[in-house]
């Protein structure tokens, strides 16, 4: 049974090659730093750290889930940390580093992304049939083959694209779809621009069209320009639309047309259309 340590952060190795969380590390170390400074370091949260694999290492040990913890303490000048002392082979320590970060939900896109590339990668083509490859990198992650399959697209994106999704900016499934239906591997740059390209019109549409737009990348694929996927869109919507009839009470016209103008719509039709999708939205939530 492992206990708590409490370790000399000079003999720990703060720059792990299988910690999996690679992007946002020194914003959320600001964050730790400074709650430890208004609070102190919480004794219950240790790290885990492992005898250092590399003989020749200066350090005894070598960090695997604590990452920001760690660097924060070194960066504020503490002496010692508790930690966990727990004997792992490279494939135990990047799970469970994995397991920490995902469960937390600690992890950028990009590094989701890059983890899932390189187990898939080591499966794919070594007597591994492709969906084979999926399901064993979604089982050493402890994830499902479809979320290898999302995050693995992601790994095809440019960097600035990636950027986005971790921003917040582009949805992760939009542009896993993006990818899917625009990356081609004998055309790699090319593709990236079209990626680019497609981002950034799907990006300029209003909401309830880009759900139109993504069922257009996926009929049309990546060889059609953004004037067919226009196209198609637009096709989209009026299929859509349906019309229907509809009667308003005389003593509620007024206050129809009032709920309008505070939206500011003046049309009957609209107001009406709007009215319905807004109450039909609510009561879907």
């Amino acid at each position: 049974m492992n206990t708590v340590q409490t370790l000399d952060l000079r003999r720990i190795d703060p720059n792990s090659t299988i910690n999996v969380r690679r992007q946002g590390v020194e914003e959320n170390v600001e964050k730790v730093k400074a709650s430890i400074r208004q609070h102190g370091y919480w004794p219950d949260q240790p790290i885990i750290v492992r005898p250092h694999p590399d003989s020749d290492s200066r350090y005894d040990y070598q960090n695997v889930t604590g990452q920001c913890r760690l660097k924060a303490c070194l960066s504020l000048g503490l002496e010692e940390i508790p930690a966990f002392v727990i004997d792992l082979n490279d494939d135990q320590a990047i799970q469970r580093s994995w397991l920490e970060n995902e469960v937390r939900g600690d992890l950028t896109y990009s590094d989701r992304a890059y983890w899932v590339e390189r187990i898939y990668k080591r499966y794919n083509g070594d007597g591994y049939t492709a969906q084979e490859a999926l399901e064993l990198a979604a089982a050493y992650l402890g994830v499902t083959v479809p979320t290898v399959m999302r995050y693995y697209a992601l790994s095809a994106l440019p960097d600035d694209l990636k950027q986005m999704v971790d921003k917040g900016i582009l949805p992760s499934q939009t542009a896993a779809k993006i990818v899917r239906n625009t990356y081609d591997g004998a055309r790699v740059s090319q593709s990236q621009d079209s990626m680019r390209e497609r981002a950034s019109w799907i990006l300029g549409l209003d909401r309830d069209t880009r759900k139109h737009a993504v069922k257009a990348l996926e009929q049309l694929g990546h060889s059609v320009s953004i004037a067919a996927l226009n196209a198609n869109v637009t096709r989209r919507r009026g299929d859509s639309r349906r019309v229907v009839q509809y009667a308003i009470p005389a003593e509620l016209y007024d206050d129809l047309l009032q709920w309008g103008e505070e939206r500011g719509l003046d049309d009957e039709q609209a107001i009406i259309g709007h009215m319905v999708a807004e109450t039909l939205r609510r009561e879907s939530r």
